[in-house]
């Protein structure tokens, strides 16, 4: 007796599914950044009170840049993952045969956790140095 060939997997909606919460995620991020990146040059032109920076102003103002760029690099990072994952299950639709094939690649997972670990951290600092 011949062993039955594997039944043909149906992906459904999830590459769909999984796209649109990856754009959620960005835009998640994207609003966090634009937000700590508002504080910051709120925070370089002095609170808005008249553009000079006293001295305990600058140290805020170069944690809030500090914090910028951090969330900057996580944003962009985001973006990175999001693209690379949403392209792996666009072309592979077709290909997919088992559960096997649909998993997140190990790096990606990795690295837009750590983005979002990063980002949440950032957003966090920001709000404690007077965002």
């Amino acid at each position: 007796m011949a062993p039955s060939p594997a039944p043909v997997r149906d992906p459904g909606l999830q590459p769909e599914r999984t796209a649109l919460s990856w754009r959620r995620t960005v835009m998640s991020a994207v609003v966090a950044s634009i937000l700590i990146w508002r504080g910051w040059f709120h925070s370089l032109n002095g609170g808005g009170a008249g553009g000079h920076l006293a001295a305990g102003d600058s140290a805020q103002a170069v944690g809030l840049g500090i914090c910028a760029a951090i969330a900057c690099l996580t944003t962009i990072t985001l973006v990175v993952c999001a693209v690379v994952r949403i392209r792996l299950l666009h072309a592979g639709v077709g290909a997919l045969e088992s559960e096997h094939h649909i998993g997140v690649p190990t790096l990606i997972l990795r690295t837009a956790s750590t983005a979002i670990v990063a980002l949440a951290a950032a957003t966090v600092c920001a709000l404690a140095l007077g965002m």
